[in-house]
């Protein structure tokens, strides 16, 4: 294997964990050749983008043409017209381009983590169960199927049940997922590195808030640290042994009055662990780099920062990251062409979608937790092309409901994953609601912001015809 893409101070550290009995014990057990030999690669995953915008528009544009032939209609009532998902979806199944899975509410981290409001929600879904969801749902994959996310409560306590060759990472990219496990990594030992390559694992979200030790201890509620980082490296040394370009890590940094001035030493500290390429089409140029999520729930109210101090963030700090990482692909000669701007590869939550008010304004509801609720589209476009499961079987329409556990629509094993989604079918053109929606994801903000964009664009197309 070759270090030489890391920077000299990791490669020691990297060098050393190599020689300790747990890799050496690895090593010595045949385990990195059957992983050259029988590794499966991860797939490619459906836009999210246009699994919406292809079915709505599938359903609906003919429709809506001749209605605009019929009568004047102004863009917003073409926009909505051009939303609706029909009920039964017209016989057919719905395309999902997302499955968040909530595998258990059991975590290794005990006591948990300072922000964690994970409530305990009792399992009632085996092995076999998640496994039948995961089919229904990746049927006609045909070389690019949903993006799956692997959660928890710490998914890791599940062991093989995950990362073994009879296990859901395994099985799901067998089928044409790419999945994705959020993990907080103290659980990846060498073994569980290479199991993860083995069974074609796209991506790693791992919980990474500041540098410090002490306060990242703090917000992960006891000395866990170090323990995090070598489950990080061990995936790293990983990869290299056996020449994989697979799984990606992410860092999701928790956002907290604790640690938001780290942020820059944060940033620096990551990019002193991660692997140099001077080409963003290698999949390791964004690798490590952070997403960004303003911490959560009502208890978590002392550690939120103010709306001065997300201002302050989304100003001055991430304007001096900003900095960094330009300074950064000039060291290491990223050439004009091929260097990328920051947030194409973080996720910036005030700048990557469009907020009512801009910055003033978000500052203001953030302060108070309510981090979705001025970036919300005219209607929730995206909810039947995805799937969220808590442990109990529960169905939601999204990860956000999910989360907060309102509104399912329905339940592993009483019905079909499509049933499910097609009984909520007439509800999405009710939403969003800020009393359900405020908490929406990220993700699925840009999503709905981005459908609808096009949505305009083909309503004004059918207004000049």
């Amino acid at each position: 294997m070759n270090l030489e893409a890391y920077t000299p101070e990791h490669r020691l550290e990297l060098e050393k964990l190599i020689n300790s009995p747990s890799w050496q014990q690895v090593l010595n057990s045949g385990l990195v050749d059957e992983v050259k030999s029988h590794r499966i690669e991860p797939n490619k995953v459906r836009n999210f983008i246009d699994t919406v915008l292809g079915q709505l528009l599938e359903f609906n544009e003919e429709k809506v043409k001749k209605l605009a032939s019929e009568r004047d209609m102004d863009e917003d009532e073409i926009i909505t017209e051009l939303s609706r998902w029909p009920e039964d979806l017209n016989g057919n199944d719905p395309v999902i381009s997302f499955l968040g899975i909530n595998l258990t509410p059991e975590c290794n981290f005990k006591p948990k983590c300072l922000y964690c409001n994970q409530p305990w929600v009792e399992p009632e879904v085996d092995l076999q169960g998640w496994k039948d969801i995961i089919a229904e749902v990746t049927a006609g994959s045909n070389g690019a199927g949903p993006y799956i996310y692997i959660t928890g409560g710490e998914p890791l306590t599940l062991g093989e049940q995950v990362w073994g060759d009879d296990g859901l990472v395994r099985y799901a990219t067998e089928r044409g997922a790419g999945v994705n496990v959020n993990t907080n990594a103290t659980m990846i030992t060498p073994e569980v590195a290479l199991r993860f390559i083995k069974a074609g694992l796209a991506k790693l979200h791992i919980s990474l808030d500041t540098p410090d030790r002490e306060t990242q201890n703090l917000l992960f509620g006891g000395d866990r640290f170090d323990r995090v980082m070598e489950g990080i490296y061990n995936v790293q040394i990983a990869r290299d042994m056996v020449g994989a370009g697979y799984p990606v890590i992410h860092t999701n940094c928790v956002l907290t009055n604790k640690n938001m001035e780290h942020f820059p030493q944060l940033f620096a500290f990551i990019l002193e662990k991660h692997k140099q390429t001077p080409d963003k089409s290698d999949p390791f140029f964004n690798d490590l780099l952070i997403h960004v999520i303003p911490v959560g729930g009502e208890g978590n109210k002392p550690i939120r920062p103010t709306e001065p101090e997300f201002k302050r963030f989304y100003n001055e700090i991430w304007d001096t990251v900003s900095q960094m990482w330009k300074d950064y692909q000039e060291k290491v000669n990223v050439p004009q062409d091929k260097r990328g701007d920051l947030l194409a590869y973080f996720s910036n939550p005030f700048r990557r979608v469009k907020h009512e008010g801009g910055l003033d304004a978000y500052a203001k509801v953030s302060a108070k937790g309510i981090y979705g609720a001025l970036a919300l589209s005219k209607h929730c476009y995206v909810a039947p092309t995805q799937a969220a499961f808590t442990p109990d079987g529960q169905q939601y329409k999204c990860g956000s409901h999910a989360i907060r556990h309102i509104l399912p629509v329905g339940k592993a094993g009483d019905r079909s994953v499509f049933d499910n989604i097609k009984a909520g079918i007439s509800s999405p053109i009710a939403l969003p609601q800020e009393e359900y929606c405020y908490g929406c994801a990220l993700a699925t903000l840009y999503i709905n912001q981005s459908v609808e964009s096009k949505l305009r664009e083909k309503a004004k197309e059918i207004i000049a015809q």
